[in-house]
């Protein structure tokens, strides 16, 4: 691989990181780029593809600055990734009805906040039935209290 090559994948996967970490920074509002109010880890994923691809094709773009073609096709695809995967978990909540019926379809640990730094603070069996209050990122808040990871989550 190519030096230059190298410098734009790194400064692709560099902006990427930033605007994947934005939602956890900025969750004031859900606007589908720097933050999503939808369950799934959609946002994150189409991000980090965007910025990949973005920061590829601003590179071939770009001739005579490289790096710079880089950096600003990483951050436009990287919010179009972002803003497209928000869309898909909005669809796929819609689908589902936020605050409706859902079961789990493993075990799991419900956790005192949205990640798994946070406490153990119980546990619903395979196939229990819960609802959903809230969402941030790709946890769920359960009524009740606590929350799950939404990829182990499917409606009732």
């Amino acid at each position: 691989m190519s030096k230059m090559f190298n410098t734009s994948l790194a400064a692709a996967a560099a902006v990427a990181a930033l605007v994947t970490a934005a939602p956890t920074v900025s969750l004031a509002q859900a606007n589908g780029i720097t933050n999503c109010d939808a369950p799934g880890g959609r946002q994150q994923a189409g991000a980090l593809i965007g910025a990949v691809v973005g920061g590829l094709a601003g590179s071939q773009i770009s001739r005579n600055e490289r790096t710079l073609g880089a950096v600003a096709g990483a951050g436009a695809g990287a919010a179009a990734g972002s803003y497209i995967g928000c869309n898909q978990q909005r669809a796929r909540q819609g689908a589902q009805g936020q605050g409706g019926d859902y079961r789990t379809t493993a075990n799991l640990r419900i956790r005192s906040g949205p990640g798994t730094n946070y406490r153990q603070a119980g546990s619903l069996s395979a196939g229990q039935p819960f609802s959903i209050i809230g969402s941030e990122g790709e946890w769920v808040q359960i009524a009740g209290g606590g929350w799950v990871n939404a990829r182990y989550v499917v409606p009732n």
